[in-house]
């Protein structure tokens, strides 16, 4: 490697230090994000308990729907973490990686942040 040429090799290709400092943001994302993922997937495993007893008692359409969007929201979550991570992996520029990141943790933590902020934890 030719240090005049900003760390790539001779035939034009990046080194391994920067393809690591590429990487770095996306890797970054997918281990803060994966304990976010996991607590995304609980909640909507919990939701999925909760409506299997909700349908046994009567529910109307609507309340029906809204569960079972609630309790799919998890596999959306891993949907979008596993999606996000991907397309930042194929962008080269730097603002690509840095918002695919941003959006890896959105995705991971969206379900977490919202049970969160909406006081699930105020009666367990």
């Amino acid at each position: 490697m030719c240090r005049a040429s900003g760390g790539r090799n001779h035939r034009g290709g990046a080194g391994p230090k920067d393809r690591w400092l590429k990487a770095l943001p996306l890797i970054v994302a997918g281990v803060l994000g994966a304990p976010l993922l996991c607590a995304a997937i609980w909640f909507s495993w919990q939701i999925a308990q909760t409506t299997k007893y909700l349908f046994d008692l009567g529910t109307s359409g609507s309340e029906a729907a809204g569960m079972v969007l609630l309790s799919l929201s998890g596999a959306f979550c891993l949907i979008f973490y596993l999606a996000f991570l991907f397309i930042g992996t194929r962008r080269r520029p730097w603002t690509w990686r840095l918002w695919s990141s941003v959006a890896t943790l959105l995705a991971a933590g969206a379900l977490p942040l919202w049970w969160l902020f909406s006081a699930f934890f105020a009666d367990v």
